[in-house]
């Protein structure tokens, strides 16, 4: 099938429920010559091809014979850039013939360098398309569909064109991209279900610990203010050598990040293991560091100097398998008593003694200049791509803050109508300033409200994004108040709270407030 045929199935996804546009996908499956290659595009499981709005904006133009101010002037008049081709290239009905391999290729393309190969190909294709496929092979181009999708989706298509349970789709997902289910039940073989060196897994997630949570003689262990990675380490015998692959908890490669962490863990001494552990930011004397300093570690180009400048520490806190044994059914205590075993104590999570209290060991790790503890259930399996209260997270107390929005973009899916993330400010003398992003915490209500009223406060456009007169003011929540190598500050993963429609912007909070936390 074509490109043609996916754009009207997606055409026919806007503004459904999450029902009807598993329906719409499952009766529309039959049609594609390859269900594995729909599911493929659907879950975004190609490769990220480099590209950005700044530079899709430069490509189109140049593509299409345009102004890049026509284009960016759409675009802000629609909200995503998709939308915005579609409208200019309005009338153009004529469908193009190409195919969804074809189609692939171009969302694979490497997009970094305009005088590449590929901008010749993306101006090729892009003028073939009518009006409707720019628009959707534009939004999977840069990786925002808008059309109502999330990871469930393709999971729940699946098992009901296939006829299986949701649960054991589920399951296949932990260990088999979405493609490769497919392709499976497509020949009537069931999806292996089996640790595979290189094969990503979905890692196990914790819930935040309340008050009335309680695990009888719980493991509790630090909780590192990093982020987290699942190591593969194997020795491939055919060429002699071991192989290492680190990837991030979204399952995106990142080794050429830590090369530091891979002559560590090539040292180990095992030849097959898989570790779920954190790696976080150290100060020169090896203490803990603010969790910045891994940022700046991460977007570093110069490996080399990143290794100097920006020092890291692994903690490795679970095992999946070892030396041929897969450990994931196994208990908690099991694993823990395994990975004690077999990596060194210099890169273990450090783990507190069974007679001590949660309040003294959280005291304890907080003194310690860590994020706080986790209490782990000993008898619980590695419940893979699952949130479990047999992992609960005890972390410091929220702060809570009055700001007022400055900024927004469009969100996606459903939301694509709506404004979904708002940069907030808060008061510095006569003057706002910016503290970050918030997407969460807002109902359906909100969000269209802040729509409508937003829109009527508009001051400017630039950077994809909306800028608006400081009006609306928003309770916020965060974890933490932190400082950018610039020494700008801003909130760590603010929530929204409620909309405080009784408060006037200049009554937000102020700079020097979030200062005092610090």
């Amino acid at each position: 099938m074509t490109l043609a045929s996916f754009s009207s199935m997606c055409q026919a996804l806007e503004n459904k429920t999450p029902t009807a546009t598993v329906d719409i996908i499952v009766s529309s499956m039959p049609s594609f010559d390859s269900i594995g290659r729909l599911m493929y595009v659907l879950s975004m499981e190609y490769e990220i091809n480099n590209i950005g709005n700044r530079r899709a904006i430069t490509w189109i133009a140049e593509a299409l014979g345009l102004f890049e101010e026509e284009v960016e002037s759409a675009v802000h008049t629609w909200g995503d850039i998709g939308e915005a081709v579609y409208e200019i290239d309005e009338g153009n009905e004529k469908d193009s013939d190409i195919s969804m391999s074809a189609f692939v290729a171009l969302l694979e393309n490497d997009c970094s360098s305009m005088t590449s190969n590929s901008f010749t190909i993306f101006k090729e294709n892009l003028n073939k398309m009518s009006a409707r496929e720019k628009k959707w092979f534009l939004r999977y181009w840069l990786r925002t569909p808008r059309n109502g999708i999330n990871n469930k989706i393709p999971l729940k298509a699946i098992a009901k064109y296939y006829g299986k349970a949701i649960k054991d789709v589920e399951k296949y997902s932990r260990f088999n991209k979405t493609h490769e289910i497919c392709v499976s039940l497509s020949n009537d073989v069931e999806p292996e279900c089996k640790l595979v060196h290189g094969q990503f897994v979905k890692p196990m997630l914790a819930k935040a610990k309340k008050e009335t949570d309680i695990i009888q003689n719980p493991i509790i262990d630090i909780k590192y203010d990093g982020n987290r990675y699942q190591i593969h380490h194997s020795f491939v015998s055919g060429l002699n050598q071991t192989s290492t692959i680190i990837f991030n908890r979204k399952g995106n490669v990142v080794t050429n990040q830590f090369p530091d962490i891979v002559d560590i863990v090539s040292n180990m001494g095992h030849y097959d293991i898989i570790m779920d552990c954190e790696i976080y930011p150290v100060d020169m004397q090896g203490n803990p560091a603010e969790h910045k300093m891994l940022a700046k570690r991460v977007h570093k180009k110069n490996k080399e100097e990143a290794v100097q400048q920006c020092p890291v520490k692994l903690a490795v806190f679970d095992l999946l398998y070892l030396d041929g044994i897969v450990l994931m059914e196994d208990s908690q205590r099991d694993r823990m008593n395994a990975l004690k075993e077999a990596i060194d104590p210099e890169y273990q999570t450090y783990v507190f003694p069974d007679n001590i209290t949660m309040e003294s060991a959280y005291r304890t790790a907080i003194d310690l200049g860590f994020e706080g503890i986790m209490v782990k259930d000993p008898n619980l399996p590695y419940h893979s791509g699952k949130r479990s209260k047999g992992w609960l997270k005890h972390k410091p107390p929220r702060f809570n803050y009055d700001v007022v929005i400055t900024s927004a973009s469009y969100g996606e899916g459903k939301r694509s109508h709506v404004f979904g993330t708002y940069g907030i400010s808060v008061k510095d003398g006569s003057d706002y300033v910016p503290v970050g992003k918030v997407g969460t915490g807002f109902s359906e209500h909100d969000l269209e409200w802040l729509t409508t009223e937003l829109r009527k406060n508009v001051e400017s456009y630039s950077d994809d994004r909306m800028h608006f007169l400081p009006r609306i003011v928003l309770e916020v929540t965060c974890d933490l108040v932190t400082t950018d190598s610039n020494n700008n500050i801003g909130l760590r993963f603010p929530r929204c709270i409620r909309i405080r429609k009784d408060k006037y912007a200049s009554e937000v909070d102020t700079l020097d407030t979030l200062k005092e936390v610090m």
